[in-house]
């Protein structure tokens, strides 16, 4: 079979493009595996994932705005990159939120929906995935906890553990006199359980990096260089997204071993490539081969050689069997913080978010501002063990009217100065006591 030169892909690699793909909540359908066979030796961690084994995720539902905002990515950016899709959906739900008028319109037609309401249960849905995935757990480690108790569960086994957390902030300047409408207060506490910061053009930068890397558990601690210009940055809107999950079936570490990977350039490089071969979702014909490799949880990870077009009904189609899969660990760091993300919105209809003086958010606060830059960094680590991912959205939001913070006004008594000691009685001034100092 014929694989089609590898187009620049969405994903982390020329050669392996991945995508996380959720279920359940997200109304997609499952595949059911047997479990293992009677007679056969069953390993504790098989046994306790049978049930998860019913809600791994075949079928990967194609969705309007991530297949915009992976092609534009596939066509401008360079290099290994990884992007999450969801974390930019949060963070533009904190955005739709405070729109209002034209502005808001402009933002519905270039996202492809029709209401807020719409974009806001996709959101819904996926926190509703998170809920399971951590009942999930808690099961897991009462099987785990019984196991031991009975000893079916060697005392010294590790406690499972996965995480999968998502956190929405948004952020005013303490120089801007106006507050947060009480609605959008509401809508966004509803909706995102978006937690209420504040900073100062001083401390901006280092309250901001502080909030990204506890949420993703340090795997992204500078979002913002250290030289970030805050003077005129008067509302910040964050999403952060952390993932972490094993593999149903662990890679043998033993055949872990370096080999070639050939580049889109032509270059041989070196890489730990991880190996195994069991029964997974497999697809392939004249122009793509893809693999899915379950996690527990209910969470899959494709992997994909050749061309991406019509990703999902491929993804869909896949059905089981015996493939040797033999992948790359990664260690992948991308900073989208040149534009990128405005250029997508930009090239999909949206300008009057980003005019000073034309944009309306007057549903977020009174205070004139407009988007003047968006940022995301991710990262992810992938070994025999699994899989930890991490990804933070910010949308930056500048002053529309006056130029940063108000310089204060100056009063200096070093001439001939007056005072008064008074207060009010009944909206009648009571002064009591007066002066002038001269000299």
């Amino acid at each position: 079979m014929k694989i089609a030169k590898c187009p620049k892909i969405a994903g982390l690699l020329c050669a392996a493009a991945v995508m996380l793909s959720v279920l359940s909540a997200c109304g997609v359908t499952s595949a059911v595996q047997d479990p293992e066979s009677e007679g056969e030796p069953v390993l504790w961690a098989e046994q306790m994932s049978v049930r998860k084994t019913e809600t791994v995720n075949r079928t990967m539902k194609a969705n309007l705005f991530d297949e915009k905002l992976l092609e534009f990515l596939s066509r401008n950016a360079e290099g290994n990159y990884m992007v999450s899709p969801l974390s930019f959906r949060y963070a533009l739900g904190l955005l739709l939120a405070g729109a209002e008028g034209e502005t808001k319109a402009e933002l519905f037609d270039a996202l492809g929906v029709s209401s807020e309401e719409e974009w806001t249960a996709y959101c819904l849905d996926f926190n509703g995935f998170v809920e399971y995935f951590a009942a999930d757990l808690e099961r897991d480690i009462a099987d785990f906890e019984e196991g031991v108790g009975q000893g079916w569960i060697p005392a010294d086994a590790a406690e499972p553990f996965r995480a999968l957390r998502v956190a929405n902030s948004v952020w005013k300047a303490d120089w801007i006199p106006e507050s947060f409408k009480d609605a959008y207060h509401q809508s966004i506490e509803r909706n995102y359980a978006a937690e209420y910061r504040s900073f100062t053009p001083e401390n901006a930068v280092e309250k901001i990096n502080e909030w990204a890397d506890v949420k993703t558990e340090h795997m992204i601690q500078k979002l913002l260089p250290e030289d970030y210009p805050t003077d005129q940055l008067a509302v910040v809107l964050m999403n952060a997204l952390y993932f972490k999950d094993s593999w149903q079936k662990e890679f043998p570490g033993y055949r872990t071993k370096e080999d070639d990977f050939h580049t889109r350039g032509g270059r041989t490089v070196k890489k730990e490539f991880m190996t195994t071969e069991d029964h997974f979702s497999y697809y392939e014909d004249e122009d793509t081969k893809l693999v899915i490799l379950p996690m527990k949880g209910g969470v899959s990870m494709a992997f994909v050689l050749g061309s991406r077009e019509g990703i999902a009904g491929k993804i869909s189609n896949a059905r089981s069997e015996n493939v040797r899969v033999k992948i790359p660990k990664m260690d992948l760091e991308t900073d989208f913080s040149k534009g990128e993300f405005v250029d997508f919105l930009k090239s999909s209809g949206v300008s009057l978010a980003f005019s000073a003086g034309l944009a309306d958010f007057s549903a977020m606060i009174d205070h004139p501002v407009y988007v003047s830059d968006i940022i995301q960094k991710t990262r992810i680590k992938l070994d025999e063990e699994g899989v930890e991912a991490a990804a933070v959205t910010a949308i930056m939001e500048r002053t529309a009217g006056d130029v940063g913070p108000v310089e204060p006004k100056e009063f200096t008594a070093d001439e001939p100065f007056s005072f008064f000691i008074y207060t009010t009685c009944n909206d009648t001034t009571a002064i009591l006591f007066a002066g002038e100092i001269e000299e």
